[in-house]
């Protein structure tokens, strides 16, 4: 419960996207100390999370990932569930992805 208090501490940084990509598109850095199992992001009108985006792969601490949307949807709020490496999950909901390019876990 503390961690996830912890991560509850969302750092939003706007930064110019890369050409060519998705509005969605975005880099998740994660400072916790702890590794992301599972990272799954769904729309905000969806009722189910969508697929585990790090697949087999994992983010460790102090480590940065890109989130890449190949999806048909210019949505911007989307919601975002990830999974540590001891079962703790942090949620952030309706997190406007089009204004938003970079998230850091802490």
């Amino acid at each position: 419960m503390k961690k996830l208090l912890i991560a509850l501490a969302f750092i939003f940084s706007s930064l110019a996207s890369p050409a060519l990509a998705a509005p969605q598109d975005f880099t998740i850095v994660n400072n916790t100390g702890h590794t992301v199992l599972t990272l799954n992001v769904s729309q905000t009108s969806e009722d189910e999370w969508g697929p585990d985006i790090l697949g087999v792969d994992v983010l460790a601490n102090g480590d940065s990932a890109e989130v890449t949307f190949d999806r048909d949807t210019d949505a911007c709020h989307w919601d975002i569930r990830v999974t540590y490496d001891d079962g703790d999950t942090g949620d952030w909901r309706n997190v406007n992805l089009c204004e938003t390019t970079t998230i850091t876990l802490t």
